[in-house]
């Protein structure tokens, strides 16, 4: 299993992802600035910064779905993954025990306590 700890191993990604995020930003920043001067704000240069962020979110969305690609590799979580065991499964912790004299009363003992499946 390969775990990265590092997120900018690819710098490519990163500044697209860097832009998108300013873009978010600064529409945000422009939004909050025109609420906050009400009727007196430059509706020209709100409506710019506006502009740029979206430009830039534009920018970083298309650009990392064309880098990344990410419908090529996509999860079916409908479909269960190879494990590589082809339908075996690991011998359980009971039946490694199975040949102690104890494990017998054990096994009685457990389910004498189970509760019944409905």
């Amino acid at each position: 299993m390969n775990i990265r700890t590092k997120h900018t191993n690819n710098p490519l990604t990163f500044g697209l992802a860097l832009a998108a995020g300013i873009g978010v930003i600064l529409m945000i920043l422009a939004l909050a600035i025109g609420v906050i001067q009400g009727a007196t704000a430059d509706a020209n240069a709100l409506g710019l910064v506006v502009l740029g962020g979206l430009i830039l979110l534009i920018v970083g969305v298309g650009g990392w779905v064309g880098v990344v690609q990410p419908y090529r590799n996509f999860d079916d979580i409908n479909q269960p993954k190879d494990s590589g065991h082809h339908g075996h499964a690991a011998p359980s912790a009971d039946a490694a025990h199975a040949t102690e004299p104890e494990a017998e009363a054990h096994a009685v003992v457990v389910t004498a306590h189970a509760a019944p499946h409905h």
